[in-house]
């Protein structure tokens, strides 16, 4: 990393706010990306100056190896803390407390360990109460809406204003946020209803005056730099605003969209709230019979025809910031088309990813409980494979070094272990690939291969569905570890009948190359796939180990 360079924190780099940050921050900043989602998932381009911990942050204990790293790099000058929970349902849910307060905890906690210089807290303009008469909304409106998204936003800036005794903290409360691909749900599911054959495709909701503000996302990233740039100069604690002033209403989306796409005005059919309500609780029972539910809920009818309206003035004088004009909503309705019609897939492919929202990855839950059973997992691996009554199924394992079978065991252990933290089941079928040839080189039959790589894989599902916190997540063990190891024995008797028609000149270079057949070589490749997956997981298929980069030799 660039030492240079001012280091910065970023939650929820996965999220859609968070992915726009860093393209726009690299070169910028050293990077130390926290998020839920590998990097290669999340579509984030290897970079010197970044460092990608896949990290669930309502779990401390998973964030102390975090500070680590951070420490080792530099440090950090700035958190930047855009993760959080949020869904459409507007129902209660653990995850608002456990992630958005928790797990805001945790990085205020973090922040405070590493000595940050200021702390910029992602919340909500909607966190404001709007649903009674039309106010205008400033840097001072109360955090009053009582849904639980509301609510755990409320509790994230009393946090703030609890640890700005020990460092800066800044407060961002923004408007809906918005691309030029759209990727802001109830915008994406209104253009989509207005745009097809539906035939709710010209309703609006009362009189059509629902209306909230709208930021585009480049103007976002802009203010978090002016928060930065002007750190030195700014209160310990204040409160800003990233929104536009005023508000947009259905009836302007609805004209300038449609006027856009058709080159035409439509009218629009008005439906009054006393109708409207009862067609959304008639079509929420009909899609939950289908299985196809509505976006649109029952609670959304109390905000009909009423309006977000804001008054960023101080946000603009404080800062010198304000909104681009070009970015608003309205004017870039068009580029938002353009991009719908001229790339479909991908319009939506963003935008539905953006409507699924998962609270608690199950891939990072089982990945820590496989780091805390890695010993005892491994001893009951070799045990099953050197009991006496296995000499039959395993006559060449039984016969080698018990420390060589211990480094190869380990070996795929820390492979499925990565693989699972990153959802990439390539590493161990590289492997499986590789060691295919080094086996059928020396004599193994491909049964005794793949009956090895199977047991392996079951004792490591039957260690996993014993510990207690796996309860109910026997599918997702299923997924991602029996499905892989499958895919693995796929791979050995694959490359089993491939190798039996390679020409002598193959096998014998092969041969040669002693691919994992010391345990120095095996101890190395672990030992820096480890280092490596503390560090920077998505390196991985990557590093020096060079797995990939021999199963890519072993299949020319």
């Amino acid at each position: 990393m660039d030492m240079k360079l001012p280091g910065i924190v970023v939650t929820g780099a996965s999220g859609f706010v968070g992915r726009n940050f860093l393209e726009a921050a690299v070169g910028k900043f050293r990077l130390f990306c926290l998020a839920r989602r590998s990097q290669k998932e999340a579509g984030i381009p290897l970079d010197d100056n970044i460092r990608w911990t896949q990290v669930d942050i309502a779990r401390w204990e998973t964030m102390r190896d975090v500070i680590d790293c951070i420490k080792d790099h530099g440090g950090a000058d700035y958190v930047l803390h855009l993760a959080g929970y949020y869904d459409f349902s507007n129902t209660e849910n653990p995850e608002y407390e456990r992630t958005n307060v928790k797990g805001t905890k945790n990085v205020l906690k973090l922040a405070q360990l590493i000595g940050c210089e200021r702390f910029l807290f992602a919340s909500s303009l909607a966190a404001t109460d709007f649903s009674g008469s039309d106010i205008i909304m400033n840097e001072e409106s109360p955090l009053d809406a009582k849904f639980p998204y509301a609510i755990s936003k409320y509790k994230g800036e009393e946090l703030m204003k609890k640890y700005s005794e020990w460092f800066p903290v800044s407060i961002i409360r923004f408007a809906a946020v918005f691309s030029d691909w759209c990727e802001y749900p109830p915008l994406y599911m209104f253009i989509k209803t207005w745009l097809s054959r539906s035939w709710n495709a010209k309703v609006l909701g009362g009189r059509g005056e629902s209306a909230i503000t709208y930021i585009h996302v480049r103007d976002l990233n802009r203010i978090f730099f002016r928060i930065i740039e002007l750190s030195e100069n700014l209160p310990r604690i204040g409160t800003y605003i990233a929104s536009p002033n005023g508000f947009v209403t259905h009836n302007e989306l609805f004209a300038t969209t449609t006027r856009y796409f058709y080159g035409r005005d439509i009218k629009p059919i008005k439906i009054p709230k006393f109708i409207a309500a009862p067609g959304v609780m008639l079509r929420q029972v009909i899609g939950k019979l289908i299985k196809n539910p509505p976006f649109e809920r029952l609670w959304m009818m109390k905000y009909i025809d009423k309006k977000i309206n804001v008054d960023a003035s101080y946000t603009f004088q404080k800062l010198g910031w304000e909104p681009t004009p070009r970015l608003t909503v309205l004017r870039r309705s068009l580029f938002m088309l353009e991009k719908m019609k001229s790339h479909r897939g991908a319009w939506d492919l963003r935008n539905e990813a953006a409507l699924l929202r998962v609270a608690q990855r199950p891939n990072l839950l089982i990945h820590d409980i496989m780091v805390e059973l890695r010993e005892e997992t491994i001893e009951k691996i070799i045990e099953k494979i050197l009991l006496p009554e296995n000499k039959s199924c395993y006559l060449n394992y039984q016969a080698m070094d018990e420390k060589l079978i211990k480094w190869h065991v380990t070996l795929i252990y820390q492979l499925i272990t990565t693989g699972v933290r990153t959802r990439d089941r390539m590493l161990l079928r590289n492997y499986a690939q590789i060691i295919s040839y080094r086996r059928f080189i020396e004599g193994y039959k491909v049964d005794e291969v793949a009956n090895c790589m199977l047991s392996i894989g079951e004792v490591i599902s039957d260690a996993l569905k014993e510990h207690p916190e796996m309860e109910k997540m026997e599918q997702r063990i299923y997924d991602y570890i029996t499905m892989t190891f499958q895919l693995a024995v796929d791979e050995i008797e694959d490359s089993f009948e491939r190798i039996a028609t390679q020409p002598q000149e193959v096998i014998d270079a092969v041969d040669k190359a002693s691919i994992l057949s010391s345990t120095t070589d095996l101890e190395r490749i672990v030992l820096e796939l480890e280092d490596i997956c503390q560090d920077n997981p998505m390196n991985a298929h990557l590093s020096s180990t060079g797995i990939e980069a021999q199963a890519n030799s072993t299949d020319n």
